[in-house]
């Protein structure tokens, strides 16, 4: 019975990253843009959508990324939910000097995803994100890839990557 229990949390892991190194790769490191309608309507832009550590060692403590957006349009965006592809990383939404969150993977950690947000037209802000190396233990050792959506009003959600590997 053990052994099934150990199969079936394996085919469901294996299931989560192969399903994650697709949607990771394919992603470019473009400038983005986040389209936004109704009262709102503007955009916003990112210098880069994707960042790589390199090597990080799993005891080394916490590494962060800040990617920078700016509102280029002539109208708001509204930042509504932030949220994070793993439990492993977390996101800070910084404005005018203030900060808001950390926002981590929905359903985990207790905090609301909400940023409400307002972006106001050329206004800059930054995304900060946080990962642990040691949060997965010797098993996260390896290739990792990881995500923070950033909920603009558009289609689709502004989608900011890192990847990173992990030494023991």
């Amino acid at each position: 019975m053990e052994n099934i229990k150990t199969i079936a949390l394996s085919l469901i892991l294996f299931t989560a990253v192969v399903g994650a190194l697709v949607w990771f790769g394919n992603r470019g490191n473009e400038p983005e843009t986040a389209a936004v309608g109704g009262l709102f309507g503007g955009a916003l832009t990112a210098e880069e959508t994707a960042y790589d550590f390199g090597s990080a060692p799993i005891g080394g403590g916490f590494i962060g990324h800040k990617y920078l957006l700016e509102n280029k349009s002539d109208k708001a965006v509204k930042i509504g939910a932030v949220s994070t592809s793993c439990m492993c990383t977390t996101a800070q939404v910084t404005v005018e000097g203030k900060t808001y969150g950390p926002f981590g993977m929905p359903g985990h950690g207790g905090g609301s995803s909400k940023a409400n947000v307002i972006v106001s037209p050329g206004e800059k802000i930054t995304v900060k994100a946080t990962f642990d190396p040691a949060a997965h233990g010797p098993a996260g050792i390896g290739a990792v890839e990881r995500a923070i959506f950033v909920d603009t009003g558009a289609a689709e959600p502004l989608v900011l990557t890192f990847k990173v590997n992990v030494t023991p």
